[in-house]
């Protein structure tokens, strides 16, 4: 498959191969390390909110809150949220029918159903606090017509978002209520079919939770069914009916709707009293898991007799291109974007340029949205999703699926294609042949994995520093205390750093030369004995780019939590390749890890993948470079595509 070695960067734990000392075994090494699954919150995962807010006239806008505060609290919420760039809005209003009062008019910069236009959805808040009379004498409120319009929203931008922003995007429902439904539902309609039902004809505010609560778990579950990250209903209950037996059913009512929302209830008494805080609207992402580790050498594709080498990655092996006129040091022999082995698969020759139907409408055929190896029009051709790296949810990436043969539409990681005892996805994992019954090959080729499950791991995390250009945090131990620490710059004499949980800064370290390097900068409370336990920093410093005067900056410092695995994978084998254009000693072995990673309550659904690209350069029989046994791969160093440009309506 395509490289990606250009967006991607490999690392070992030792410096560069050390000729005169050649490692045993040159064509073999391993991969160790940690890596943690994203954090919704620090990789800027989008969040769609829908404000749907009562309009109905009568005491809420009487009595209740005629000020309008609970616009106010809704405006300022917005506008803090926006200034989150993963943050985008709609709003709904609702009396005797539901109405879509932002967006007005779809953005063509950013499609879907939200907006993060400021002026529209300020404008849309401030139409709440206006009262929207009656249909009827029985139609006042009908909450249920905004509970639609909400799912509506929904349902539009998850039809406008690709799925590989599906599985990122986390859906949130504000459902802002001052009384019951008019009308009310009768409980005939909640009689199972045939039954006759005592009272049939009368209102009934049970019936009417049902109903609601039904209409809430099905917003979650077509935002579950449609491989999104999340979904939550959170309820302001405004106490605003003046019957206090009425807003205690209603009480009970909304915590039924937010308990099957997964949200949360807040109930509010007076006008002075309404905020967003105890819903905590900004603490609601989707925990995800680790889903599967898959290493891979690229440029060495396995057969029922073991490796094959293959130069250009194309997956065909150098053996076989010629016999379809492909070019071994060429991925796409005749430049259409097409990877050499996606045109044989379609019956097409690589050799000669074509323009299927597919691919007519991409901009850029050969583009790589997601990165995973296999072009835009590779991915129309073969049906797999171009948002995403994993397009069948398997596990399984999807460019090594199609080297290897197995199914990369359908997840048939338990299948055993070649009858040999082996499933696809272990056989895939290991780097050995799923379509052929190749135990022998498997016995001295098979990669080796021992993954432990580390678990939720607790770690402290600061932003990138603004006013101290040439410095940068690179690591805060363990023992730090969440708030807003300080770092400060003394020019001809040091940093220091102060922990959120100190009172003084800690001791000056002075520079140990002008060429950049770490420092570690304890706070005033820190002792060596504490170790990581203890309050610290370490800080990367280019003193060439240091302010030339004192400089300070506050530095918040909170605490993520993420799912890790610690791994060792071994025996992955270098193969000898063509050096194509390549003159120095040994051709590039292109290792790629792939982390796949799902919703803590669906690990079945497609979710995003995070790549990392270790490059050795091998000759044969010696000579690799890096050098080690095993090379460390830092979970840094792991990077998930970016579709940004999805969002901008590519």
């Amino acid at each position: 498959m395509l490289l990606v070695s250009a967006l991607l960067v490999g690392c070992t734990d030792a410096g560069l191969y050390n000729r005169s000392e050649p490692p045993i075994e040159a064509d073999r090494v391993a991969l160790t390390g940690r890596v943690c699954a994203d954090d919704p919150e620090t990789a800027r995962f989008p969040v769609r909110v829908v404000i749907v807010a009562d309009q109905a006239g009568g005491p809420l806008f009487a009595d209740f809150d005629p000020g309008a505060a609970r616009v106010d609290v809704l405006s300022r919420f917005v506008q803090s949220a926006l200034a989150r760039p993963e943050y985008a809005f709609a709003v709904v209003g609702y009396a005797g029918r539901a109405t879509r009062l932002a967006p007005l008019e779809p953005d063509p910069a950013r499609p879907g159903a939200f907006t993060r236009n400021p002026g529209e959805l300020l404008n849309a808040l401030t139409r709440l606090s206006l009262p929207v009379p009656c249909l009827g004498a029985d139609t006042c409120r009908d909450y249920e017509d905004g509970l639609r319009a909400a799912r509506a929203v929904i349902e539009d931008d998850l039809a406008a978002r690709p799925a590989g922003l599906r599985a990122t995007t986390h859906y949130v429902v504000l459902f802002v209520n001052a009384g019951p439904q008019i009308p009310l539902a009768r409980a005939r309609d909640c009689c199972a079919e045939g039954a006759e039902c005592e009272g049939a004809d009368n209102p009934s505010h049970i019936c009417q939770r049902q109903l609601d609560a039904a209409r809430v778990a099905a917003m979650r579950d077509l935002v579950a069914a449609e491989g999104a990250a999340g979904f939550q209903f959170h309820v302001m209950h405004l106490a605003a009916s003046g019957d206090a037996e009425i807003d205690d059913i209603m009480a009970v009512n909304h915590q039924q709707l937010a308990f099957a929302g997964g949200g949360r209830y807040a109930r509010f008494g007076a006008a002075g009293a309404i905020a967003v805080d105890p819903l905590r609207l900004f603490d609601q992402r989707s925990a995800l898991r680790v889903k599967r580790l898959i290493v891979a050498n690229l440029n060495a594709l396995p057969g029922p007799d073991g490796l094959r080498p293959d130069s250009d990655a194309d997956g065909l092996a150098d053996a076989e291109e010629a016999a379809f006129g492909a070019d071994p040091d060429l991925p796409d022999t005749d430049g259409d974007g097409i990877t050499d082995l996606v045109e044989v698969l379609a019956g097409q020759s690589p050799a000669m340029a074509d323009t299927p139907t597919v691919c007519a409408d991409l901009e850029v055929p050969a583009a790589d949205l997601d990165l995973d190896g296999l072009t835009d029009c590779d991915e129309a051709l073969l049906g797999t999703d171009r948002s995403l790296v994993d397009s069948d949810g398997d596990g399984l990436p999807d460019p090594l699926e199609v080297a290897f043969g197995t199914d990369y539409l359908v997840a048939d990681q338990t299948a055993d294609a070649d009858a040999d005892g082996i499933p696809n996805g272990d056989e895939v994992r290991d780097h050995t042949d799923p379509r052929s019954a190749d135990l022998p090959a498997r016995l001295g080729e098979a990669y080796r994995y021992q993954v432990d499950d580390l678990g939720t791991v607790r770690e402290p995390i600061a932003p990138a520093l603004r006013s101290l250009p040439g410095v940068e945090i690179v690591e805060i131990s363990g023992g730090s205390t969440p708030g807003q620490g300080r770092v400060r710059w003394v020019p001809g004499r040091g940093l220091t750093w102060q922990d959120p949980g100190d009172d003084a800064p800690g001791p000056l370290v002075p520079l140990a030369d002008d060429a950049p390097h770490r420092l570690e900068l304890p706070s005033s409370s820190f002792a060596p004995i504490q170790g990581d336990d203890g309050r610290r920093v370490v800080v990367e410093v280019n003193p060439e780019a240091l302010p030339p005067s004192e400089t300070g900056e506050a530095v918040r410092v909170a605490f993520r939590e993420r799912h890790c695995v610690g791994y060792t994978v071994r025996n992955v084998r270098m193969l000898t390749l063509r050096p194509g254009a390549d003159t120095r000693r040994g051709a590039l072995n292109n290792l790629f890890l792939y982390l796949s990673q799902a919703p803590d309550s669906r690990p079945e659904k497609p979710g995003p993948v995070k790549l990392a690209h270790v490059p050795v350069r091998y000759d044969a029989p010696d000579y690799r470079e890096p050098t080690g046994a095993r090379l460390v791969v830092r979970d840094e160093e792991f990077v998930r595509p970016r579709l940004d440009r999805f969002e901008a309506g590519f």
